[in-house]
């Protein structure tokens, strides 16, 4: 155990410790430990995790990547977002959390004391709105059960194969941006979503039988929450006439919605982060500025 670590109170655990304080408090994807485990398996990255104990329970956890990093930073290889990092703590719980990071979740702002929201922190990130006003629900649900009546599909991805949900992803991917942005492999799309089949979420539009736009979104639950998180998606331009990124985007939260409200859990759902480009996030969104933790 390091000394930063003794003096804030943190002692080392394993991976079991760590996958049930997430249950028990939930956190972002990028902590989530089924997709901690399929890393820990490739044997590429070294784990260390951390526990903190009040009156001898368990009331915080997490990890770091190679003695550096706090949470899982794949996004470049992976279609795990890493524009913020949520940990599972208890809400109640005030902590000094010994490793830096500047992509702390807002969620933190009044639990971890060595954190700032202000200072040197631009970062912002797109968190889904809770709730929506009975004009824009009408109206969006018009424009589906519309795109619907037309010779349109919506279909879930958990009825797929992670296979199929590769195909489809990339070949949306590499028509909405061509060679401006890259795509992720395939394969290593099919091989994530093999190993973590429990968190795929999201939909994929098809019009008159031909795939038109999808959202790989993935869905880390926990006792209390659901955290949702959605990477680029794929939209093929030819039917922009009809808006099916919006149509799409609506699906998804309205499914996110329905799911938590059945589980009596709370939502929390990223679409990432926020640019004055990325102006029409707002229609769905509300931004929260990330922070940063001073290290010792």
């Amino acid at each position: 155990m390091s000394l930063k670590h003794a003096i804030t109170g943190w002692e080392s655990c394993g991976f079991d410790v760590y996958a049930e304080t997430y249950q028990k408090y939930g956190g972002s994807v990028n902590m989530h430990p089924g997709i901690v485990e399929f890393f820990m398996r490739k044997g590429q990255r070294d784990f260390s995790f951390w526990q903190y104990r009040k009156n001898g329970a368990v009331c915080a956890a997490y990890f770091t990547v190679n003695n550096k990093e706090v949470g899982l930073n794949v996004w470049r290889e992976y279609p795990v977002s890493f524009d913020e990092v949520m940990l599972p703590v208890s809400a109640e719980q005030k902590i000094w959390l010994p490793d830096k990071t500047n992509r702390l979740s807002s969620r933190h702002r009044d639990n971890i004391i060595n954190s700032t929201f202000f200072y040197r922190t631009k970062r912002r990130i797109c968190r889904v709105k809770t709730a929506f006003s009975g004009k824009t629900s009408k109206k969006r649900n018009g424009e589906l059960r519309k795109f619907m009546g037309m010779g349109g599909q919506c279909y879930r991805l958990s009825d797929m194969s992670p296979k199929e949900i590769a195909g489809l992803y990339v070949r949306l991917f590499k028509l909405r941006f061509a060679d401006r942005v890259r795509c992720y492999e395939e394969e290593k799309i099919e091989a994530l979503l093999s190993a973590v089949p429990q968190l795929i979420f999201g939909n994929v539009l098809f019009y008159a039988d031909a795939p038109c736009a999808i959202d790989l979104v993935l869905s880390a639950g926990s006792d209390s929450l659901v955290y949702f998180d959605v990477p680029n998606g794929g939209v093929d331009p030819k039917y922009s006439t009809f808006s099916p990124g919006s149509m799409l985007m609506w699906a998804n939260i309205s499914d996110a919605r329905n799911l938590c409200s059945a589980q009596e859990k709370e939502m929390v759902f990223s679409i990432g982060l926020y640019e004055q480009e990325w102006e029409y996030k707002l229609r769905w969104a509300d931004t929260a500025k990330t922070g940063k933790v001073i290290g010792f």
